[in-house]
């Protein structure tokens, strides 16, 4: 009688080849969570990215348009009113970071008092009240240094950063720029 040789598989080989193909989906699990991980903070980024540009158009708008208070509020705004609030200036922006709002407050302008206060209840300035959401997650800061030149302050410096979390990290977005004082009519 002749003895046939079965040709299959050894359990040896089942079990590589198991362990390889385990690897292989392990492998392709953790770059899919790698790459919604990176979804996510490019998504953020982007709408901090937003935040710090919003604030930064409304400063030049008080620039341009020296912003003139149209609902009476008593808010006028120009050159001098650029810089951070601190004792004995006419500064409207806050010092520190502070939470972003959706709306920027009866004022107009990004990262003053009625819409940068802290908590989650509403912003009392004055008479005006801003009701509005904070945006979870992100904060912003502004800071302003002056730039002299000949001893007058023609130029100043600004720049807004926003910061928000991704997972357990935490990332920033800077935008600055210089901006001059237009010359006025008067």
């Amino acid at each position: 009688m002749k003895q046939t040789k079965d040709g299959g598989f050894s359990l040896v080989e089942t079990v590589i080849a198991l362990i390889i193909l385990m690897v292989g989906i392990l492998m392709t699990i953790s770059a899919l969570s790698f790459s919604l991980f990176y979804v996510q903070e490019s998504e953020k980024n982007t709408v901090a990215r937003e935040y710090a540009r919003s604030a930064m158009e409304t400063i030049f708008s008080i620039r341009d348009l020296q912003l003139f208070d149209e609902e009476g509020n008593n808010f006028n705004y120009d050159w001098n009113t650029l810089v951070v609030k601190k004792s004995g200036n006419a500064g409207v922006f806050l010092d520190d970071w502070t939470p972003i709002r959706e709306s920027p407050g009866a004022d107009g302008i990004y990262g003053t008092g009625d819409d940068a206060c802290s908590g989650t209840g509403s912003c009392v300035v004055g008479s005006t009240t801003n009701n509005s959401t904070v945006v979870q997650g992100y904060e912003r800061k502004i800071e302003i240094s002056d730039i002299v030149k000949n001893g007058v302050v023609r130029e100043r410096y600004f720049v807004i950063k926003v910061r928000y979390m991704v997972g357990r990290s935490r990332r920033e977005v800077v935008e600055s720029t210089i901006i001059a004082n237009l010359p006025t009519d008067n």
